[in-house]
């Protein structure tokens, strides 16, 4: 399809120059087809059309294979000049290809705007804009090209923040996620960047199960995915796919993708979803900082093992200082996965003190061991509780006098014929 596009490009640009240049008011404006009456900057906010955040931007150039497809219109009210100096420079063969508005902020208006320079490239620019038009910042988050078609841009933009995702398409599809932080005077700035070849374990895997889940890269936390061989099933690994469904400044909430994979055709065997209104995936004053699989030998019955996935959570508050981390189960039911373990508190820690001194703390950890005991035909999972209770006294003399207590509490989780639950 871009073939053809780029074909017809030519042609255009051949029929173009043809029958002479441009006007110099058409020059000015980047386009053939403007308006009688140029817009005002407030004109154009107003009748631009918004798009929902998060908004994800994979602008290519087969959005645009007929010319109706084409949006022109007037940038001389925005200030283009200022992002791209030679935009009026005769010879410059930019065109305005579309536009959207997002709602960023109160405070600054945001545009994004779609440019095909020359020939074989096309990139989209997000801009914001103070409340009198002046140019604040801008971002390019979207880029495609024909000539050697090995590079792209797409970025996810949400409330505060820019994930973009440069790809090379060589031998191995590269990945460079960068992060930008919108800030609230409506400036961007850089602050976090990695290959995901390296910092994801198993990176062509990861790509192979998020097309089978019809995921799209920026789709998912791709800081929190997980992988890990499961030795109990030869030749599979189980791949944890956080899918975001809701994000915002220091706050997002997950679905869950937990699958089984065939190490040798990289394809699903087993999957299990969940939505973020129950899995308790959601980070805001608690943090969700980390999500691992446990591989330990969890033999519930004489033909049934399980894997584990553990989720950590910090608090935020120096004050109220708090820790979390959750177990659940998985055992391989048919072609699905099914949880038999529901986010059990492994580790629960938190208090309250007055951060010099004074304040006590609870500290519960639970070691899970199978039992020999069975119910409906699964062994019980004995549960160890070491709860330990610290205080801390602010002597009159300046010292902090540390107290501790422990106590260590014995419970079962017995198999309901679904489920471990305590009895």
């Amino acid at each position: 399809m871009k073939f053809v596009y780029v074909l017809f490009v030519m042609l255009l640009v051949s029929c173009n120059q043809n029958s002479g240049k441009q006007t110099e008011v058409e020059a000015k404006n980047g386009n053939l087809n403007l308006p009688e009456t140029l817009l005002s900057f407030e004109e154009f906010i107003s009748r631009s059309r918004t798009e929902q955040l998060p908004h994800i931007d994979t602008t290519n150039f087969d959005r645009f294979i007929e010319q109706e497809d084409i949006k022109t219109f007037d940038v001389q009210a925005l200030n283009i000049e200022k992002i791209y100096t030679d935009f009026y420079r005769e010879g410059s063969a930019y065109q305005t290809m579309d536009s959207y508005r997002l709602s960023l902020s109160p405070d600054f208006y945001t545009l994004v705007i779609t440019f095909r320079k020359g020939i074989y490239e096309m990139e989209s620019v997000l801009i914001n804009y103070d409340l009198q038009g002046k140019l604040i910042d801008h971002q390019v988050v979207a880029y495609d090209e024909t000539a050697k078609g090995i590079s792209r841009i797409e970025s996810k933009i949400s409330e505060g923040k820019i994930v973009l995702n440069r790809i090379r398409f060589t031998e191995e599809t590269e990945i460079r996620q960068e992060e930008f932080r919108i800030q609230q005077d409506g400036k961007m700035e850089a602050y976090d960047s990695r290959n995901l070849s390296e910092s994801l374990s198993d990176y062509a895997g990861v790509l192979s199960v998020l097309e089978e889940l019809a995921l799209h890269p920026l789709e998912v936390k791709t800081d929190l995915i997980a992988s890990a061989f499961w030795n109990e099933s030869p030749n599979s690994k189980i791949l944890v796919i956080p899918e975001i469904v809701a994000e915002g400044d220091h706050y997002f909430e997950l679905n869950s993708h937990i699958v089984l994979v065939d190490d040798q055709t990289e394809t699903i065997t087993h999957r299990f979803f969940e939505s973020a209104k129950t899995n308790h995936w959601v980070s805001d004053a608690v943090v969700l900082t980390a999500i691992k699989i446990d591989t330990a030998q969890w033999h519930l019955s004489p033909d049934q093992s399980a894997f584990g996935i553990r989720v950590h959570y910090i608090g935020m508050s120096h004050a109220n200082p708090y820790e979390n981390e959750t177990l659940s189960l998985f055992v391989k039911l048919g072609d699905s996965l099914q949880k038999v373990l529901n986010h059990f508190n492994v580790l629960e820690s938190g208090g309250e003190w007055d951060t010099a001194c004074a304040g006590e703390f609870l500290r519960t950890e639970n070691r899970l061991l199978i039992a020999e005991e069975q119910t409906n035909d699964w062994f019980n999972i004995t549960v160890k509780s070491n709860i330990t209770n610290t205080l801390n006294e602010a002597k009159s003399d300046g010292r902090c006098i540390s107290s501790e207590t422990n106590s260590i509490v014995t419970k079962m989780l017995k198999y309901d014929g679904r489920e471990y639950k305590i009895r």
